[in-house]
């Protein structure tokens, strides 16, 4: 399944794209719409294709399943939080504002609420060995769970709601992982009306953020849009541009977690000074964090520190030997 790192990478690209438009210091209509076509599909693909890696973390003793969650995704949370805070905000906020700091994320909620997804699917490994088919299911089950909580409940806002919302996906990636190989073999003749289908629907939910997210139907349309993209996906040509991006894939914790400063230093220290029209500005700063963004996925070899915890894979070994 190759195509995943395509999907990571132009998924993460894509939020690149987001913040750009609406953090950039400057929007435009177009750039907007864009944007909202997107949002069904954006960041719950995201989550999906997390999921679909749980069974083979999973499949790990518990302590290195913990021990490895921890280096490689709260690790650089908390590396880019205080890189974030104290160099681009001032300060990793004050007596009243500082503890709201931490709670929220940040432009990194989604490193948060992958966290509390990874925490709660460790409750699922007893069932791994025992239970492999019905475990798959019980991830489905979650899934529903998940969305009917958010839709009836009041979670809405913050990372709770985010990881409500978001995180079913996450389950929902866990259950479908099984049916991936086979569904992405199916016939362009029943794919076909489901990509008509979740265009239209991407289209229409422009104007109505009922049918982005937060609802029963959001969450329909973001189901089809994925089932769509993973197909289209699975046969893509491996054409330089697509080698690119999957390159970029490989790396996708670099750009998530990178851009958003890279965004919010360029509007204050670059754009803004240059009093560019609107349209301008936001490509400008578009390419500004895409490209800032790969750099930095290039110099990676060399600051491996900032996306994951030295030495982990030391402790990972002694915590196996110790078993």
């Amino acid at each position: 399944m190759q195509w995943m790192d395509f999907l990571r990478g132009i998924a993460v690209l894509l939020v690149v794209v987001l913040h750009a438009a609406s953090h950039g210091g400057a929007e435009t209509e177009t750039w907007s719409e864009i944007n909202r076509h997107l949002t069904p599909f954006r960041m719950p693909l995201l989550m999906f294709l997390s999921g679909m890696l749980l069974h083979r973390s999973l499949a790990k003793p518990l302590p290195i399943y913990l021990w490895g969650k921890f280096a490689a995704i709260v690790w650089p949370l908390l590396v880019w939080m205080c890189l974030y805070g104290f160099f681009v905000r001032n300060g990793i906020g004050g007596p009243g504002n500082g503890i709201d700091y931490w709670l929220s994320g940040d432009y990194l909620w989604f490193l948060m609420s992958l966290t509390l997804c990874y925490l709660f699917a460790a409750l699922f490994k007893p069932l791994l060995s025992r239970f492999p088919t019905g475990n798959g299911w019980a991830f489905l089950a979650v899934f529903a769970a998940m969305i009917i909580t958010y839709v009836t409940g009041d979670v809405a806002g913050g990372v709770i709601g985010s990881t409500v919302w978001y995180g079913s996906f996450f389950f929902l990636g866990a259950w479908a992982v099984r049916f991936a190989p086979i569904w992405v073999r199916s016939h362009w003749l029943l794919i076909l009306p489901l990509l008509l289908a979740s265009a239209y629907f991407a289209h229409i939910a422009v104007h109505d953020r009922d049918l982005r997210v937060g609802t029963l139907e959001a969450a329909g349309i973001s189901v089809l849009g994925i089932a769509v993209i993973l197909w289209l996906a699975a046969r893509l040509p491996r054409i330089a541009p697509v080698r690119f991006i999957e390159w970029v894939g490989r790396s996708s914790i670099v750009v998530y977690v990178a851009h958003f400063p890279i965004i919010i230093v360029a509007r204050g220290n670059v754009l803004q000074p240059l009093g560019l029209e609107p349209g301008v500005h936001v490509m400008l700063m578009t390419l500004i964090g895409i490209g800032g963004s790969v750099l930095l996925v290039w110099l990676r070899p060399w600051t491996t520190w900032l996306y994951v915890l030295p030495g982990h894979q030391k402790v990972a070994a002694r915590l196996l030997e110790r078993r």
